[in-house]
């Protein structure tokens, strides 16, 4: 440590700091599973996770960046504020998107099938997705128009609060239930429970306009990128439905394809 450090504890000046390994630690899966912590980017994002009751441990800004008065007042009893040098900031995110203010977290308590019996709204199932972008803006969407809850099938628990898909759903993944389950578990549960399992297919006979009215909850699911959902979850379905779109178009991306099907169910899911 040196005289710089010494005189200010708080600041962050080098990969030598006893802060600096556990932030590093926290940018691979490993580590968040290893420390049961995560990291969160952006005020916004950390706004929104001390809403939810997320517990942040610490919080850190880098140079000339100023943390908000209304951070400040909300962060958990404890949470400790440091600075980071510039330059220590590049050497700390390496080949990673560089944050210049975010914050260590407990990782929030996972959240089992069984929490479903208590969501009364519409669940948006995600089965096998990969692209951070996707799941975050369905995440988004889904808060948007009044969805319950967001079941990602196959999905390692630790890797729900990456901070690519943290950044991507703007911080609301803190806002809902976020579920994960394998596929076959999660069959098994829909069929000891009755459960109206909708799937998206082209050639289905009912549109989304059909499904409009229906007044049980669903749970809807979106298959991956580049399979669609699996043979067995097709072979689950109890109801299937298309969006109607021009012959000239193949097929829609997952998150357009989510939105325009959350949207057909919004009387639904935002009455009351």
């Amino acid at each position: 440590m040196d005289e710089q450090s010494a005189n200010n504890p708080f600041l962050i000046d080098s990969l030598n700091h006893p802060l600096a390994g556990p932030i590093r630690k926290l940018l691979t899966r490993e580590g968040r599973r290893e420390l049961n912590q995560i990291l969160i980017d952006d005020e916004e994002n950390i706004l929104q996770a001390l809403e939810a009751g997320v517990e942040i441990d610490s919080v850190y800004y880098a140079g000339d960046e100023v943390i908000s008065d209304t951070l400040r007042k909300n962060l958990t009893a404890g949470a400790t504020i440091h600075e980071v040098a510039k330059r220590t900031t590049k050497k700390l995110f390496e080949n990673d998107k560089i944050s210049r203010i975010f914050a260590i977290a407990q990782t929030p308590k996972p959240i089992g099938l069984e929490a479903l019996k208590s969501i009364k709204k519409d669940v948006v199932v995600l089965e096998d997705l990969s692209i951070s972008g996707n799941i975050g803006n369905i995440t988004r969407t889904s808060l948007a128009l009044g969805i319950g809850g967001i079941l990602l099938l196959n999905m390692d628990p630790v890797d729900l609060y990456d901070r690519r898909l943290i950044r991507a759903s703007r911080g609301y993944l803190f806002c809902m239930p976020m579920i994960t389950a394998s596929t076959s578990d999660f069959l098994d549960y829909c069929k000891k429970n009755n459960e109206t399992l909708l799937v998206m297919d082209m050639n289905a006979d009912k549109t989304i306009d059909d499904i409009a009215s229906i007044t049980n909850r669903m749970l809807m699911v979106f298959g991956s990128e580049k399979e669609g959902c699996s043979p067995e979850i097709e072979n689950a379905a109890t109801m299937k439905a298309r969006i109607p779109i021009s012959s000239k178009v193949e097929s829609l991306n997952v998150s357009a394809s989510a939105g325009i099907t959350l949207f057909s169910r919004s009387k639904f899911n935002q009455q009351g």
